[in-house]
């Protein structure tokens, strides 16, 4: 027992790169995990904006007022719309009717319009509540024990619906993971048993060179990811009611884009470990970072500011971004036109980087 003991020790330090992503990793993870879900570095206000009809004291008080805990700027109605609808740099626009100043010494109600994107509900939400306090510190320096003077409507400006299931973003977050993780590990312990198993050398001298023989292993995973993917939510679609757009084309274009990224990350993991251990450990701790960074766990809102300045970098962020648009905004092929080629690009470079790496390491001719 001891003499097997002893052995196994010996064989698992004497790979040492493995010994380090098998600690690295999981320490990668765990901060990313933790910085998102419970960091405390000061959340940045949030930008409000206001369409200020009507431009009398007691309008300007209360926009004073959201100051205190937002970031309300003035702009025209067409400004707020576009930076709600088509930026996505603010969950909700407020509209201050006129004859609001007026309405409110006569203590008559006024009904404010919120112009709100559906991908964002929470942060919709967020916005009634720093409204409300600013309610609260109107009527204690007014009048404490007032009627309510300010009604709230809804238009939504990026959805049909003003109401948003927290599994519309769970579910097209877990089938990207899923796919994720069956292509990366897939691949990547794939061209890893190649190696080992003697044919990998073979194959790379049979006719037809290098370049095919990757383009057909890939491209059997790339298909199957596409199925993988496009089967996932479907179900979501049959069996939670989870919208995948009214557009024909962007559904498909989409999901070849994610599956097109992840075949190549699946790639790089493959061209990097040298050995099972280390393909094991690096393909899953690649899932979860790429996971936990894009938002398929949590909405990309929640993340800390060092996070979403980050996240671009993986082209998960993309993926979660794309779908997003699809499911909640019920945006066409044209509007989802960046995601894509991001993914595009992203996996791109990722493949080439892949395909320099693998070459030079393995490649006879």
């Amino acid at each position: 027992m001891v003499a097997v003991f002893l052995n196994d020790l010996r064989l698992l330090l004497r790979d040492r790169w493995t010994v380090f992503y098998t600690i690295a990793a999981p320490i990668v993870v765990i901060t990313i995990v933790v910085a998102a879900r419970y960091g405390t570095e000061e959340v940045p206000r949030m930008l409000i904006p206001i369409v200020n009809e009507d431009r009398g004291p007691v309008a300007e008080m209360y926009i004073e007022l959201l100051g205190k805990h937002g970031a309300p700027v003035e702009m025209t109605r067409a400004e707020a719309e576009d930076i709600v609808r088509v930026q996505n740099r603010a969950p909700v626009a407020i509209v201050i009717p006129d004859g609001f100043s007026e309405n409110y010494e006569r203590e008559e109600p006024t009904t404010w319009q919120f112009l709100t994107d559906t991908a964002r509900p929470d942060d919709v939400r967020a916005v009634e509540v720093l409204l409300l306090v600013a309610k609260k510190d109107a009527q204690a320096l007014d009048d404490p024990f007032a009627e309510e003077r300010i009604t709230l409507t809804e238009q939504n400006l990026t959805g049909d619906s003003l109401k948003v299931e927290s599994y519309e973003q769970n579910v097209p977050g877990f089938a990207v993971m899923f796919v994720l993780l069956a292509a990366v590990a897939g691949i990547s312990l794939s061209m890893h048993d190649e190696r080992d198993n003697g044919t990998l050398e073979r194959l790379l001298v049979a006719p037809g060179g290098f370049g095919w023989f990757l383009f057909g292993k890939l491209g059997a995973r790339f298909v199957v990811g596409v199925v993988q993917m496009s089967v996932l939510l479907l179900w979501g679609n049959l069996v939670f009611g989870i919208s995948l757009g009214s557009s024909v084309w962007a559904f498909p274009a989409l999901t070849v884009a994610i599956v097109f990224a992840t075949v190549a990350l699946g790639f790089l993991v493959a061209s990097i470990a040298t050995s099972r251990e280390q393909t094991l450990v690096m393909s899953l701790a690649a899932v979860l970072i790429f996971s936990a960074l894009g938002g398929l766990w949590w909405p990309e809102q929640i993340e800390p500011d060092w996070m979403r300045r980050f996240s671009p970098v993986v082209f998960t962020t993309w993926a979660m971004r794309g779908l997003t648009d699809i499911v909640l905004r019920n945006r066409s092929l044209v509007q989802i036109a960046w995601p894509v080629t991001m993914l595009l690009f992203e996996g791109a470079v990722m493949l080439a980087v892949a395909m320099w790496l693998f070459r030079s390491r393995y490649a006879s001719r």
